[in-house]
């Protein structure tokens, strides 16, 4: 399955979500890839400083691009393909798409989050789609509000909700470990929607 992480905004935790998504999988049993669609090689980076620390991630990271994105099979040779795509490259960002079988969009719970989430949710209206929250302080009124107004715009979400914590933030340039603050849970609702 191919799994496309975008949001035409940075900063949301899209190569965070990506090599999180990727490492839960793998610890499920899964086999696992992340294709890193993003220019600034922020996902090639992580699994370089994991490896040179003598630690590497336990499933591939491969640069790819629009081209090669559009040439790339339907059917992936692992269980979890997992793209994380730039911020603000509509040609990337619209191969990812296409090459997808669904799309995540990460979102922080504020209010320009969640108005960029909107350009990006128009990109995907040929793909199953859902906003995953990021970054949320739970149990807060601005989680709650943003969980009551995207359910009243009808926005499928995913249930589980990525949590604001250190851990998650001290994990890049690491090989992710147990607990998964909710990625494994993510994991699994795609199971349920797709497989």
């Amino acid at each position: 399955m191919r799994i496309t992480i975008c949001n035409v905004k940075g900063g949301t935790g899209k190569t965070t979500s990506a090599i999180m998504l990727a490492a839960a999988a793998h610890a499920a049993g899964h086999t696992a890839r992340v294709l890193d669609a993003d220019p600034q090689g922020s996902a090639s980076d992580w699994a370089a400083i994991a490896e040179d620390a003598g630690d590497a991630l336990p499933f591939d990271v491969v640069p790819v691009n629009a081209r090669s994105l559009a040439r790339r099979s339907s059917a992936p040779e692992v269980d979890w393909e997992i793209v994380d795509c730039p911020p603000g490259m509509p040609a990337v960002i619209n191969a990812a798409i296409d090459a997808a079988d669904a799309v995540i969009i990460p979102t922080c719970p504020s209010g320009i989050e969640v108005a960029r989430m909107w350009e990006t949710l128009d990109l995907v209206g040929h793909r199953p789609a859902a906003v995953l929250l990021t970054s949320a302080q739970l149990g807060t009124r601005t989680l709650r509000d943003t969980q009551e107004a995207l359910a009243d715009q009808e926005v499928s979400v995913f249930s589980n909700v990525i949590p604001q914590r250190q851990q998650i933030k001290m994990s890049w340039g690491r090989r992710p470990a147990w607990p998964w603050h909710g990625y494994d849970g993510v994991l699994t609702e795609i199971e349920k929607e797709l497989r």
